[in-house]
């Protein structure tokens, strides 16, 4: 068998576990309508929720990105923000008070590293030529203009403003992360002779 014979099988192989990252990406967008829904009530249970959204959404990325060992499109991006995510997570869940206290400031910068992943991954499979790929760039980009946005609010505005922020934010993600998982879902399907 030759590489790209040998490429595609493996390919064929670790895409098969898109459904991950479509999970990812409802729990995300799940998130951002409760935010948005009640956006006062919500800042300390925010705390705790966003310590395990953090931890759910890094061991899904995590299994997604060690089942794709043999796809090296975008491995290596979520391997990495998958295990920050895990650690963020489990240290967030530990300490409420930390959590609540510099909500903004870890929402902005995880919303920052998901931004320059999903940007990474977008050209990783622009590379590849799964179609498409042009919009997981351009969420990326969204996410990068809304991490931004999150980390000046503080300053500016106020709780209640970084809120609806982090609502639009997770929103965002949840858009990419559905939006990466029917690209691959796609993939997946056309290397089966489906599409």
């Amino acid at each position: 068998m030759d590489k790209l014979s040998l490429l595609l099988e493996n390919s064929k192989r670790a895409i098969r576990y898109w459904w991950l990252l479509l999970l990812v990406g409802v729990i995300l967008i799940v998130a951002g309508i409760s935010v948005f829904l009640y956006p006062v009530q919500s800042y300390l249970g925010l705390s705790v929720l966003f310590g395990w959204l953090m931890l759910v959404s890094g061991v899904l990325e995590a299994v997604l990105a060690s089942s794709n060992r043999h796809f090296v499109t975008g491995r290596g991006w979520m391997l990495i923000g998958g295990i920050i995510e895990i650690i963020l997570g489990i240290i967030l869940i530990f300490n409420v008070s930390l959590s609540a206290v510099a909500l903004p400031i870890i929402l902005g910068f995880w919303l920052l590293l998901r931004g320059f992943g999903t940007i990474g991954l977008g050209g990783d499979m622009t590379a590849v030529g799964v179609p498409g790929a042009g919009w997981t760039v351009f969420t990326g980009i969204l996410l990068l203009l809304c991490s931004l946005w999150i980390l000046l609010q503080p300053l500016v505005f106020g709780t209640t403003a970084v809120l609806v922020w982090v609502s639009i934010s997770l929103l965002f993600a949840g858009a990419a992360a559905c939006s990466m998982a029917l690209q691959l879902r796609t993939a997946h399907r056309c290397m089966e002779g489906k599409c």
